[in-house]
């Protein structure tokens, strides 16, 4: 957005330097990129009185120019222009006077053997038009030798702004004069908008009918005749070229004015081409063709708004005007058209017709809903300044649903706290009603309620209202402070800590960590020789599958673990530990949503171990597995774990080494050996073992506060037992009976030996126990811990018929 000062300052008054300014308006949320200096040749051309016009003596074309240049100076020039007249004042560029693009230095020449000093001017040698025609010709009341920047009161400073998107406001004159009134303390001053009228009035002589209100809330109508079309005076002309905007002619030149001063795009339909004098606005057909006026034939859809009159379509409304109503040099009327139009149709039709213009940029952005009437009334009294315009009387406005401003709640004390500061409630309340918002107290002492104009269609909300308190108090006057925070993160919740227990505890065994897709392929539980009323059978389907080999979402971790292992395989990784902890996904009958799980599933096969010097090769046994389900209930303090063989294996294990994990009866998951079939689906051909855990039941059954206790002062007293069994006893049995025995004193018991063979008869196997004993206050003797022992070790034979190894 350029900004040109001297408009800036017909707003609004104020005594900052453009840096100072530009500074003031970046720390209020206005970005100035620059200030842009225009005209800074000029400084060296003056006004200049022609006092003779002589031939030249030696060239047909040209004359001797004698002029007066103030303060009793006189100079010769040489000039070839037609339009040489005694007494008239026309700009003269001294020596030294940079001009044009290319800034060409004026200097002392002789042309034709006659020594000329300086130039006499026209319009494009000044850079302030495309004129050449002659000398440019001034106020004949001007005095000689004024410099002539200050005569045309020419714009030679613009600042450059960079507007955010949702500040559409700010795209105008009107919009940052606001925001400078209020940051300056500053009147705003508006601009004249009542033109003088005439009769007839408008209402008889066109009409004015919108089919689709929600496109256009708004839309207005005023009728100027009578006019005549030709250039803009130069005051105009310089400041449209100032914002960017080339100057075409007085009507359409006020049209370009208004939209960079008020910020409302306009368009001007000469009346003459207005089918029937009506203005009809509507949505366009699918499929309609029009002729924008950049002559290219657009195809337009049912989202599209149209502007039409009796006949025919004749703009594309906020977008760009048809080809067939715009103003010409034969113009004699013009209906000039102020609307409001839905920002959201703008935007669609600019962005799919790949058409934007300064019009659909500021409609797409939101513009003043209020300020139709006064932008049109503003263009009218223009043309009937500059183009002796007729302004019919009255003005037509449909405006069904007048804005209603929204009341937006705004607590003081939170926006203090937002911005870092101290803030009081009349602080707040002047900053916002500089602003031009409605602002009255709230509920309470520490909150306010502010209604913003219809320009400010940015403000929705109350951190909006914070923004804006911000923006008046500066950015750059905001403290800079830490946050205000607490050291220290919050508890995390006992599903995650005792998922990380359980990760560490998995890791600690020498188990790598994988995470596969919780998508698996629709055959997973065919390859798992899973019975078909199994529950993971009740799969999810996806409507968008990544691909066929991942069309459902997972009902078990051990397909994709399977999946694991076999890639490390195939890549010549033959030792392979890895554990998951994941959901899985059952679907429920006559539910929408589908159960979801935590499971924990391990996979195991190859080498535990390298062979070393002082033990062989450890190959991945249903001990690997049983000891990582024995350690991971010890780390999350889970006591009474115990493994079942008595019921049907599943059936993708082998019943030859299998287990059922099981605490005080209830199953919590199964482990064992892979079927060599099952395997064989997973490309698998060497022994693996898996353990398949329902983790958020271990997790409920886990404590979740430690016991702790102090570290042992007296020795312990251990003492050992081997006894002989059935080869089909559970030790896990013989153990919880063990540990199950009341001595104040037995702190632990522990398997530390299975022996099979001889002098043991087929089907029975020695298991070494361990007993320990610790008393917390002394030194435990024989005598105290032999009689205990004796007992216990005698219950154990009996209860599970064992002998004494010998």
């Amino acid at each position: 957005m350029l900004v040109p000062l001297k408009w800036l300052r017909e707003m609004v008054a104020f005594d900052l330097s453009p840096q100072e300014l530009a500074d003031l308006l970046t720390n209020s949320g206005l970005e100035v990129d620059g200030v842009i200096e225009r005209h800074g040749g000029l400084d060296k051309v003056i006004t200049a009185k022609l006092l003779e016009v002589n031939p030249h003596p030696n060239a047909d074309r040209l004359r001797l120019a004698t002029v007066d240049c103030g303060g009793g100076r006189t100079e010769t020039v040489v000039c070839g222009a037609p339009n040489l007249t005694v007494g008239m004042i026309t700009p003269l560029a001294q020596i030294g006077a940079k001009l044009g693009e290319e800034g060409q230095e004026v200097t002392k020449v002789k042309i034709r053997g006659v020594e000329s000093k300086g130039m006499l001017c026209s319009e494009r040698d000044l850079g302030l038009s495309d004129d050449h025609s002659g000398l440019m010709v001034l106020d004949p009341g001007l005095e000689p030798g004024l410099p002539l920047a200050q005569v045309l009161n020419l714009e030679t400073q613009v600042l450059e702004i960079s507007i955010t998107p949702n500040r559409g406001d700010a795209l105008s004159i009107l919009g940052v004069a606001r925001d400078v009134a209020a940051l300056v303390g500053a009147e705003l001053v508006l601009p004249p908008c009542e033109p003088e009228e005439v009769e007839p009035g408008i209402e008889g002589q066109a009409a004015i009918e919108v089919l689709d209100a929600k496109a256009c809330p708004r839309y207005t109508g005023r009728l100027v005749k009578n006019l005549k079309i030709g250039p803009s005076p130069l005051w105009m002309r310089d400041r449209l070229m100032a914002c960017g905007v080339r100057p075409i002619s007085n009507v359409v030149d006020v049209t370009n004015y208004i939209l960079l001063e008020l910020g409302q795009p306009l368009h001007a339909f000469d009346f003459a081409q207005v089918g029937g004098s009506k203005i009809v606005v509507r949505m366009a057909a699918q499929g309609e063709k029009f002729v924008t006026l950049d002559g290219q034939e657009r195809t337009l859809t049912d989202q599209d708004l149209m502007i039409c009159d009796a006949d025919k379509a004749v703009g594309l409304a906020g977008v760009m005007g048809g080809l067939n109503s715009e103003v010409t040099d034969d113009t004699g009327a013009v209906l000039i058209e102020s609307a409001f139009f839905d920002p959201l149709t703008i935007r669609r039709t600019s962005k799919r017709l790949g058409l934007s213009t300064e019009a659909s940029y500021r409609f797409e952005r939101g513009i003043d809903l209020e300020g139709c009437a006064r932008a049109g009334s503003r263009a009218a009294l223009l043309m009937q300044q500059l183009a002796e315009g007729q302004v019919a009387a009255g003005i037509i406005d449909l405006y069904p649903a007048p804005y209603q401003a929204p009341s937006i709640p705004l607590s003081i004390s939170r926006t203090a706290r937002y911005l870092g500061m101290e803030l009081t409630k009349e602080q707040v309340k002047g900053q916002l009603e500089r602003l031009g918002l409605i602002v009255s107290d709230g509920p309470d002492d520490d909150s306010i309620v502010a209604q913003p104009p219809a320009a400010r269609t940015d403000l929705e909300r109350p951190v909006d209202l914070t923004e804006e308190v911000a923006r008046m108090v500066g950015y750059n006057n905001i403290p800079a402070r830490l946050p205000q925070a607490e050291i220290g993160a919050p508890a995390r919740p006992w599903p995650q800590r005792v998922r990380a227990l359980a990760r560490d505890a998995m890791a600690a065994q020498g188990l790598d960590e994988a995470i596969s897709f919780s998508f698996e392929h629709p055959k997973a539980a065919d390859r798992l020789s899973l019975a078909a009323d199994d529950y993971r059978r009740s799969t999810v389907k996806l409507i968008n599958p990544l691909s066929e080999e991942q069309s459902e979402l997972r009902t078990s971790l051990l397909p994709g673990l399977l999946a694991a292992a076999a890639r490390n395989l195939a890549h010549r990784v033959p030792d392979v530990g890895l554990f998951e902890i994941g959901r899985v996904f059952v679907a429920q009958a006559d539910q929408p949503l589908p159960e979801e799980t935590f499971r924990l599933g391990v996979v195991l096969t190859g080498l535990m171990a390298p062979a070393s010097w002082w033990a062989g090769e450890q190959p991945a046994s249903l001990s690997h597995v049983k000891g990582a389900a024995q350690y991971l209930a010890e780390a999350l303090g889970i006591s009474g774990l115990a493994f079942d063989t008595e019921t049907e294996s599943p059936p993708y294990l082998d019943p030859a080494e299998w287990s059922r994990l099981t605490l005080n009866g209830e199953t919590l998951g199964e482990m064992g050996r892979l079927d060599k079939r099952v395997a064989a689906n997973f490309d698998l051909d060497r022994p693996v073992y898996v353990l398949d855990v329902h983790f958020d039941r271990l997790a409920e059954l886990a404590p979740r506060q430690k016991v702790y206790a102090r570290l042992p002062r007296f020795p312990e007293l251990v003492r050992d037992a081997a006894l002989v069994v059935p080869e089909a006893l559970p030790a896990g049995e013989m153990l919880a009976q063990a540990r199950a025995f009341e001595d104040p004193w037995l702190q632990s018991v522990e398997i530390f030996d299975v022996y099979r063979g001889k002098p043991l008869e087929k089907g029975q196997k020695s298991l070494g126990l361990r007993f320990t004993y610790r008393a917390e206050d002394r030194t435990l003797t024989e005598e105290e811990v032999t009689p205990g022992y004796r007992a216990l070790v005698e219950q154990v034979m009996q209860s599970f018929e064992a002998t004494l190894r010998g």
